[in-house]
């Protein structure tokens, strides 16, 4: 992949991330007039199961789907390929939704989700959005290895308007409230399904390849654990919350990571877009200087949206959101901040997938996921919310740490540590705290926008700004 690929790709895939989540943010103002913080708080508590459901059903094959994708399809046996992998999904699907969704299990659903307020339909729900996901998943992996970047933004456009038109529609206009958001948000997956899916399993061939599967599945079933230690490190404090605290409270924390969704748009972006530059570059030569510098420039972007979100999201709070929602502003920048480790996490994460030692990732996202639950149990019940936003923070700066060390010392590759350090910390340090915790003034606002100024100077000058901005032009 050339560099212009590489741009082209990362700007499709973060505009059409923009809108979609820009978009999620500010339609809030508007959703959350009509739906009360305890009705958010459902929403915010099953999110997480989409996310395990998906990965337990995709079970990892869309990355060997990646990984394997021009060696089949040179060989012409990609169609036969596509068609074992989804038949393995769907098939996998079907049997696991009835196996944890009969009646003789809801018991147990009980001891997870309080199904006294939290009805047994909507987690069935959700499971099924999961299942639409890693159907869409294995579509748009496809296409991006095609490099069908104008597909992949307008399908997420596209579906984005119907999620959130029928969603507002079913609540504002009929009422349904938690309902309502989940008819939208399936009508937006069941468009990718037609738009994507479709013409993506029409590549199939009828050709059942049992060497297929258990290669893919060697490549793709680590992936399983680490999806869900991941998902656990990102939302189990929703649900350990829910369970300790209330779900009004739960509603909060909920949107200030929907507020923080503008640094994974940035994240997903450029990673699908970089993801095949990567594998390129990395076989053809281990001394591609472009293998470690592209971190810098990656996390200083990355730094300076999240610094954006941090110094003026109470501001938009304030102004916008309903009294009701103002406890949110207290969670939303250090998320946004551990958004920038989760970075780190994914950037690295590449080099352990081109050198098929997933089990690292395994591990490592078991041992952070373990030491955020064991936190978030330990000491949500005495010090509240906080602590789950200082276990998110703890658990993506291990595993940060844990690849650098794997990276520097198994395969031998260095990096700009102590800047890469110092780019951080722009984002989380007693200054930017105290800016984010003051009261909202001209001055206030003043020190901000001076502290923004100062820091995209630093972050420019940092990661050689020009040089980058030469590349872009070829």
């Amino acid at each position: 992949m050339s560099n212009r690929d590489l741009l082209k790709g990362t700007t499709i895939y973060t505009l059409s991330g923009i809108f979609t989540k820009a978009g999620s943010i500010l339609i809030l103002p508007i959703l959350i007039r009509f739906l009360s913080p305890t009705e958010y708080g459902i929403i915010g508590s099953l999110t997480p199961l989409t996310s395990i459901m998906c990965t337990i059903f995709i079970s990892g094959l869309n990355v060997a789907q990646m990984r394997n994708y021009n060696r089949l399809e040179k060989k012409e046996q990609l169609g036969s390929y596509i068609f074992t992998l989804n038949m393995f999904i769907i098939v996998f699907g079907v049997i696991t939704y009835f196996l944890i969704t009969n009646d003789y299990v809801k018991g147990l659903w009980n001891i997870i989700f309080d199904l006294n307020e939290i009805k047994y339909s909507y987690i069935k729900s959700f499971i099924v959005l999961g299942a639409l996901d890693s159907l869409n998943f294995m579509a748009i992996s496809y296409f991006q290895m095609k490099k069908r970047y104008k597909r992949i933004g307008l399908g997420s456009i596209l579906s984005f308007l119907i999620n959130f038109s029928l969603t507002l529609f079913l609540i504002i206009s009929l009422h349904l409230g938690v309902t309502g958001r989940i008819l939208g948000i399936f009508a937006g997956k069941l468009f990718l399904i037609i738009i994507h899916y479709i013409k993506y399993i029409k590549e199939s061939k009828l050709s059942f390849r049992v060497d297929f599967l258990k290669d893919s599945l060697a490549i793709g079933a680590p992936m399983i654990l680490t999806g869900l230690l991941g998902t656990l490190i990102n939302y189990s404090d929703r649900i350990i919350l829910a369970k300790y605290s209330s779900l009004e409270v739960v509603g909060h924390y909920s949107l200030a990571y929907t507020g923080g969704l503008v640094l994974l748009v940035f994240i997903d972006s450029f990673i699908n877009a970089w993801t095949p530059a990567f594998y390129d570059k990395i076989e053809k030569s281990n001394k591609d200087k472009s293998l470690t510098k592209t971190i810098e420039i990656f996390i200083a972007g990355l730094t300076l949206v999240a610094l954006a979100g941090e110094l003026f999201s109470k501001e938009i709070i304030y102004f916008i959101f309903p009294e009701s929602y103002f406890n949110t502003i207290d969670y939303l920048p250090y998320i946004i901040s551990s958004s920038i480790l989760q970075g780190f996490v994914y950037y690295l994460s590449l080099f352990l997938f081109h050198f098929k030692d997933n089990k690292y990732t395994s591990i490592v996202s078991g041992f952070s996921a373990g030491i955020n639950i064991l936190i978030n149990i330990i000491f949500i019940p005495k010090f509240g919310v906080m602590v789950a936003v200082w276990s998110t923070i703890i658990s993506f700066l291990l595993s940060a740490i844990i690849y650098f060390t794997i990276v520097k010392v198994k395969y031998k590759f260095s990096f700009k540590y102590i800047k890469l350090i110092l780019i951080y910390l722009l984002s989380l340090n007693p200054l930017i705290i105290h800016l984010f915790e003051s009261n909202i003034g001209i001055a206030n606002f003043s020190f901000k926008v001076l502290y923004f100024i100062i820091s995209l100077i630093i972050l420019l000058k940092w990661t050689d700004a020009n040089r980058f901005l030469k590349m872009i032009k070829r």
